[in-house]
């Protein structure tokens, strides 16, 4: 587990302080260890349709939240709906807009795929979450971000700030 600076710390306890105050969001959690904090805006919508795995989609963000949290890092679920009905990117990690995306296939273009709706959210930091294990390989991941670095689709040229994969409940990759 990472340790956070403790002007980072201090950062994350004062959001803490700060979302505690507000009624727009709930689960507001701080972790004394880790110095992480995580909270849920009051409309942010937890997928309740159930995955190739027999789990909601929701729970896969869920367990997101609580790794992250648990390595001290600061994750806000927002509410994901725009003005326009377009679909926004999950919320924020560490102050950057992020998208967390589910890698259920086994498929060469499946994290290609997900990293371009990701881009379509107007995210700057992916979280790749695995559920199984088995789907996972550093090879795989690097291979969809060269398919999606390649891919003439790219409309907007995403600058990805930041790559996180999280295996089951493990962070192993955080660039």
């Amino acid at each position: 587990m990472m340790r956070r600076s403790d002007l980072q710390r201090e950062e994350n306890y004062n959001e803490y302080l700060r979302l505690l105050q507000n009624d727009d969001y709930l689960g507001v959690t701080y972790d004394e260890v880790s110095g992480g904090v995580s909270a849920v805006h009051k409309y942010h919508q937890f997928d309740k349709q159930k995955g190739a795995f027999g789990i909601r989609r929701g729970d896969y963000e869920r367990i997101v939240v609580n790794v992250l949290r648990n390595e001290g890092h600061r994750i806000v679920l927002e509410s994901e709906m725009s003005v326009q009905g377009i679909k926004k990117c999950d919320g924020l990690l560490d102050d950057i807009p992020m998208e967390i995306k589910s890698i259920e296939g086994r498929g060469t273009w499946t994290i290609s795929t997900k990293l371009l709706e990701a881009e379509k959210q107007h995210a700057k930091c992916v979280v790749l979450f695995f559920p199984k294990a088995d789907l996972y390989s550093d090879f795989r991941v690097i291979e969809g971000l060269r398919l999606f670095f390649s891919c003439p689709k790219r409309e907007n040229q995403l600058k990805l700030s930041r790559l996180l994969v999280i295996v089951e409940n493990r962070l192993v990759t955080d660039i």
